[in-house]
Parts: C-alpha cells; structure tokens; sequence
C-alpha cells in the first residue's frame, strides 16, 4: 500500500500537533525550572551545611593545639624531682614562648614566686598575674579560659592547675587575639566561600577575621542573639538567614557549641545566600536556553518529518521484511548456541557434582541414615531436574529456588559448618517471572569453586529476590592456587539474556563481596 500524508493527517491536525508540542514545551520549561531551582537551592543549603560542619571541626582542632600544653606540664610534673622541677617548667615555658601567638607565659610551684617565661614582662602584667592566680585561689578553679584585655589589645588566659603527691603546680599563658586571626589567614586558605567567628556565651567576641570586632560583644554588633546557642533536641545547631555584619549581605549562618575541652564557646560559620541565588538564576538561564532550543528543533523536525515519511515508507517495508528475516536467523543462532552452552554446563556440573555428592553419602550411611536418606532423595531430585531442561531455557523462579533449596542442602551436608546459605523473599510476585534454567547453580557453584571457606572463616551466600531481579552475594575468600575457570556458566547466561533482549546482567566486586545481579523475565501470554 503507497503510503500518502493525506490519509494520515490532515494539514490542521498538523498544525494542532505543533501547537500542543509547543505548549507542552513552554509548560515544561516553567515547571522544569522551579523543579531545577528548588533543588539547586536545598543541593546548595546541603552543601553549605557539610562545611559548616567541616569548618567547625577544623576550627575546633586548631583551638584544641593550644590546649595541648597542660598535658607537657603533667609529663614533666611526673618525671621530674623536686629540684629539678622549676628549671624544667622554665625551659617548657621558654619553648612555649617560640610561638609568635603566646604573649606570655608564668608558673608558681606551690606558693613560692611566680615565674615568667621570659624576662621582659612588664610589672603591670607581672601584677595583673598575681592577682588573677590569687582571685582563683580564693575560687579554687582548676581550669579557666577567659578573654580579657591587655593593654590596646585582647588575649585569651589559659589557666590550669595541676597537683601531684604534694606539689601544686598553677600555670598559665596569653593567646594574641589579633596575631590568631592572621594565623588563620594562611592556614584556612580553602574557606573562600564562608567565614566564622567564635564568641563566648556572654557574647564577647573571641576570633573574627575583622581583628576590630574581637572583644565586643557580638550580640550588639551582629544580628546573633543568645537564643541562637539553645538548640532543639533534635540537632546541636541552628540555622537561620540573617544579615552579615562583615559582608553586610545575607548569608545563611549556623551557630554550634565549639568542641573545646573546659569552654563555653560558641561558632558561627556564615555561607553568603547570593552565591545560591547567582547559581540558581544560572540554571534558570540555561534552562530557558536549552528548552528554546529544543522547541525549535521539534519545529525542525516536524518539517522534515512531513518531508521524508513518503519516501521512509515506501522503503519500509522492504526493510521490514528484511529485519524479521535477520531477527529469525539470529534467534535460531542464539538459540542453538545457548543449548550448546548449556549442554557443556551439564556436562561439567554432572560427573563433578555426582563424585562429591556420592563421596558425601558414603560417609553419611554409617553415621546418620536419616539425613543420609535425605540426602539420596535430594539427589534424586536434583538429576531429575538437570535432566529434563525446559525447551526455551528458562523456568519459573519458584522452580529455580526448589532446584537450589535441594542443591544447597547437598553442599551443607558436604562442608558443614562452612557454608552458610540465605534466602530473602522482598517480593512475592517476582517468584511467577523466569530466570535461566539452572542460573542459581551457575553462581553458588562459582562461589565455592574459587573461594576458601573454614569453620573460621565460613562462605557466606546470600539470595535476594526483589521485584524485577535476585542478587546474589558471597563474601570473597579468594583461594590461592585456583583452577583456571572455562567460564561456560557466565556465557550460558549471556546467551539466554541476549536472546530475551536483556542486558542487565552484572557481576561485581566491592567491599570484599561478590556481587551478581540476575535480571527476572517476565514473559506475557
């Protein structure tokens, strides 16, 4: 029959399909887009909430070094003697002093003189020591972390006191606020996209990568409030937009208690919210681009769609004819090449499988009749089904898991203890489809044949039957010297799903597990 467009479709029926195409575009470029956006923005709020959570544990760790001083002093106070004792602090305090943070640095044994670090300390600080160490003697604190000011500039006290047998040690050092800010200057280079500050829960301002702000209080000079560090019971941290006081635009700022040993400290890292908006309008852009585009080429290919279908037709039958002549010689060669892959499996499953299985009823029939008996029938069983294949070489999967139930039963019977074999049914519906015919034997008797299994270290092999396919797992115990394998199993596969035109069979191996997914055929009447 000579195909013509008139008897198809009329001109207006024509126009009516390029309008509704056109429609169908514009709708989806709208909804396509806020779909786009809405993800964008949650992919950029999940990812600027994995580097708060990265920021907060680097600033952690770096604020945690300076802490690390009081465990040298707890070595030394343990190894040293009486004597020797403040001649040991002293050179740990002066090591202390090589770092351009530490301003200062002092130590009293018991009640004798309060030694500094080094000798150029001012005797206002000298008498602003004495009475912080008095003041905590009164209060009797073993640890202290306080900012408070030195001169023009702030400084974080780190105050310990330490006893061993009956020797008092109180030692204490000052942080440089200012010089800690460019400290981490150069060693946060890859913060480019946020920024942080610490503050104590009085409010002062402790780190701020503006040096100015560090000693205000940073509930008047931000949009912080103290009801930012009280954090429901479901997370440790709030996150909310507000305006920056340092960029002086929206960022989306999360406030978390810093993880520091004896402080109530608090940190907020701050993500700038432009950078999401800049990233989601990009998307809309391109969107927008891209869905032009494509209603132009539907308008395309409309036109030679009404141009070429005459002469396609005409060819078309021939080409038809042609293709079912290849799809016929093609199944007859997949099909006798399955069998013949099928023939070899038997014949390699059948004198190797029937010599152990044997060897293992000889030594059951003197030792336990029943499971002997059991055995034999099983065995029976099994022959059974590998002697009568289905014609097309596929079967039922509940058919395939009675095979293996039996099958399995022989090898436990035969390693015992090690060999562990489960079955897990997701889906009862996935027993009515097909699977290759002896497809579970395949991939159990590869997994013993080149893995080692021990009471200590059994083969485990899991079967799980889900709704469109059965994984199949065993832990890899790759033995040593193992045989050269022909791989006729995996071809048989291969061929039975090239004939039924799938070609999702996967093996695999991860995390010191085999994997092999065997895809269900599901075959309509």
């Amino acid at each position: 029959m000579r195909f013509r467009l008139k008897k198809i479709t009329s001109r207006r029926a024509f126009l009516i399909y390029i309008a509704v195409s056109i429609l169908i575009t514009v709708s989806s470029v709208y909804i396509l887009s806020n779909l786009i956006t809405d993800l964008t923005e949650k992919a950029n709020e999940e990812s600027a909430q994995r580097n708060f959570i990265k920021k907060q544990e680097f600033l952690s760790q770096e604020f945690s070094k300076f802490l690390e001083q009081e465990n040298r002093i707890k070595h030394v106070l343990k190894i040293s003697r009486p004597e020797e004792l403040a001649s040991n602090l002293h050179v740990l305090s002066s090591v202390q002093n090589t770092n351009s943070l530490v301003a200062d640095n002092w130590f009293q044994i018991n009640d004798n003189k309060i030694q500094f670090g080094t000798d150029s300390i001012s005797d206002v600080l000298k008498k602003d020591v004495e009475d912080f160490i008095q003041k905590n003697k009164d209060q009797d604190q073993n640890h202290i972390n306080v900012i408070i000011p030195q001169g023009k500039e702030w400084v974080w006290r780190i105050y310990f006191k330490l006893i061993s047998k009956n020797t008092i040690v109180r030692y204490g050092y000052d942080i440089n606020l200012k010089k800690l800010v460019d400290y981490f200057s150069t060693v946060d280079i890859k913060s480019t996209n946020n920024y942080a500050f610490i503050f104590d829960r009085s409010g002062r301002c402790i780190y701020h990568p503006e040096s100015n702000f560090i000693g205000k209080n940073i509930y008047e000079i931000s949009s912080t409030h103290a009801i930012d560090t009280i954090f429901p019971k479901k997370q440790d941290y709030v996150k909310r937009v507000t305006l920056s006081e340092y960029l002086g635009l929206d960022v989306i700022r999360f406030t978390k208690k810093l993880d520091l040993k004896n402080s109530h400290w608090f940190v907020c890292v701050n993500f700038p919210k432009n950078i999401i908006n800049e990233n989601t309008a990009l998307i809309e852009k391109y969107s927008t681009w891209i869905y032009s585009i494509t209603t132009i080429m539907l308008l395309l290919i409309f036109y030679l769609f009404s141009y070429a279908n005459r002469r396609a037709y005409r060819e078309k039958g021939i080409a038809i004819k042609e293709k079912n002549r290849l799809l016929v010689e093609n199944e007859k060669i997949v099909k006798e090449k399955a069998l013949i892959q099928l023939q070899h499996l038997k014949e390699q499953i059948n004198p190797h499988f029937l010599f152990n299985s044997l060897n293992s009823l000889y030594m059951l029939v003197g030792s336990d009749v029943k499971t002997a008996q059991k055995f034999t029938l099983n065995l029976s069983r099994i022959y059974r089904y590998l002697i009568d294949p289905p014609q097309k070489n596929i079967v039922p999967l509940k058919d395939e898991l009675l095979f293996i139930e039996k099958y399995i039963f022989l090898q436990q019977t035969r390693f015992k203890e090690e060999l562990f074999f489960s079955i897990k049914i997701e889906d009862n519906e996935a027993l009515d489809k097909f699977i290759p015919y002896l497809a579970f034997q395949v991939v159990v008797e590869n997994a013993i044949k080149h893995n080692m299994a021990t009471h200590e270290n059994p083969l485990t092999t899991e079967i799980l039957i889900q709704k469109d396919q059965v994984i199949i797992t065993n832990n890899l115990q790759k033995k040593i010297h193992s045989e050269p394998g022909t791989n006729f199993g995996l071809k048989y596969l291969l061929s039975i799903y090239n004939f039924y035109s799938r070609t999702n069979l996967t093996t695999s191996e991860n995390d010191g597990k085999f994997v092999c997914i065997l895809p269900l055929i599901a075959i309509h009447s």
